[in-house]
């Protein structure tokens, strides 16, 4: 058992020394004077500084040029780190751009992929296609290899893309802020790796690492000058809220804080994702270390994909850190009926499920559901919830009903929800049984 300790202990601390010996590439980083507009042209004037990075190589064991050349450009300002490419393609109209999906696969199309390693133990792996779908996660770089998968994490980053002839271009904006910098992780280095995937002869290429992963070979980013005072706060034991319609709650300790006495101001944005226009609320906080930030903000969207970004915003309104989620927000009502075909002689049509909104505003919930069969609207019946987990159950009488097709409908309301009520549709279909 000693000698297995001990031979443990010489791989990690080999490892450790093996990777502190590694000489990393250097990239000076220029300052730009005007941020990018982020439309993927990459012709503002800060693209013009910078000397392009030419030398991607194929990821394979004789590390090739790749057939299509690739050209990438960084540079930064105070608040964010801008990337663009130049992806040279001799065949513009087999780029392959399909996947849409929140935190879709990407890498299934034509895509570039960045990788950024402010500081141990993580870095962060951003990708998108040509049609903005973004992809993002957090590697553990300390996890044994055969549970390196990728953490759930999502940033509050940018990216646009262009469409020329024989090439195609991405500019991406990612914000300092949302890297969970800290103080800790200030003080050490800050690693970059670029890669794109070339889909139409599976050729991927990245520089300056053998792999898009091998984190102990990304370059080493030069004279960012970030504001260790702005970016030294640090959040834990992070809450975003349920996700849910109606009143959620965010909450997090300051981990970190070089401010003494420091106050400002928490915004929470929610948005609908791909395009809504995002709902802000806002509070006043006092941020010392080991305390918490917390505020309460609510979801009026039901059903979809929505975004909702926490940011800590310094007295002049700069941002010092976000964070950021993203919910799949379930409809108001969740619910399937028991049968939608049904005989004249069942005499009801059953419908179970459960009113999937905020437990703050399940006492205050009104559901009734009613037939409707030719235009007309039958009778409207309440419907019992539970109140402390919003299941219910109900039986709607058809026997007045004629056979073919109809539509029980829920209407939803609950003070604090919506000010219009929440509508849902179920069809189910009456037919004359074989005894009738």
């Amino acid at each position: 058992m000693k000698q297995t300790v001990a031979l443990l202990t010489w791989v990690i601390l080999h490892a450790a020394v093996s990777y502190a010996a590694i000489e990393h590439p250097e990239l000076m980083v220029p300052h730009a004077a005007q941020p990018p507009k982020l439309d993927g042209r990459s012709d503002d004037a800060c693209w013009q500084i910078p000397p392009p990075i030419t030398e991607f190589r194929r990821v394979d064991v004789a590390r090739r040029l790749p057939t299509q050349r690739t050209e990438a450009w960084i540079t930064c300002d105070e608040d964010a780190l801008y990337i663009a490419a130049k992806c040279y393609e001799d065949r513009m109209e087999q780029v392959q751009s399909v996947e849409t999906g929140v935190d879709g696969s990407v890498w299934k199309d034509d895509c570039l992929e960045v990788f950024l390693m402010p500081g141990q133990p993580f870095y962060y792996h951003l990708a998108a296609n040509l049609l903005g779908t973004r992809y993002d996660a957090r590697h553990d770089t300390q996890a044994p290899p055969q549970s390196q998968e990728p953490g759930q994490w999502d940033g509050d980053w940018a990216v646009a893309s262009h469409r020329g002839k024989g090439y195609w271009n991405m500019e991406i904006a990612i914000p300092f802020a949302c890297l969970e910098l800290g103080t800790r992780r200030l003080a050490e280095p800050f690693r970059f790796n670029i890669g794109r995937e070339q889909r139409r002869l599976t050729e991927f290429s990245c520089w300056p690492a053998a792999g898009f992963h091998k984190f102990d070979e990304f370059a080493v980013l030069k004279d960012l000058r970030l504001d260790s005072e702005r970016y030294g706060l640090s959040l834990g034991d992070i809450v975003m809220g349920e996700g849910v319609p109606g009143p959620n709650r965010f909450a997090a300790r300051v981990a970190e804080e070089p401010v003494a006495n420091a106050t400002a101001d928490i915004r929470v944005r929610v948005r609908r994702l791909p395009h809504g226009v995002a709902q802000v609320h806002g509070g006043r906080y006092s941020s010392s270390l080991g305390g918490e930030l917390a505020l309460d903000y609510s979801i009026t969207l039901t059903g979809g994909w929505v975004e909702v970004v926490v940011e800590a915003l310094d007295n002049q309104q700069r941002t010092r850190a976000s964070l950021c989620d993203v919910f799949r927000v379930p409809s108001a009502v969740e619910a399937a009926l028991n049968l939608p075909l049904l005989y004249v002689s069942d005499g009801c049509v059953r419908l179970s499920g459960r009113v999937a909104i905020s437990a703050a505003l399940l006492p205050k919930v009104k559901l009734r559901g009613a037939v409707i069969s030719g235009g007309k609207r039958g009778r409207e019946l309440s419907i019992p919830v539970v109140k402390d987990s919003g299941a219910f159950s109900a039986s709607i009488p058809i026997a007045n009903l004629k056979p073919g097709s109809h539509l029980l409908e829920t209407r939803l309301t609950a003070a604090g929800l919506t000010a219009e009520p929440v509508v849902n549709g179920f069809t189910f279909r009456v037919i004359v049984g074989p005894m009738e």
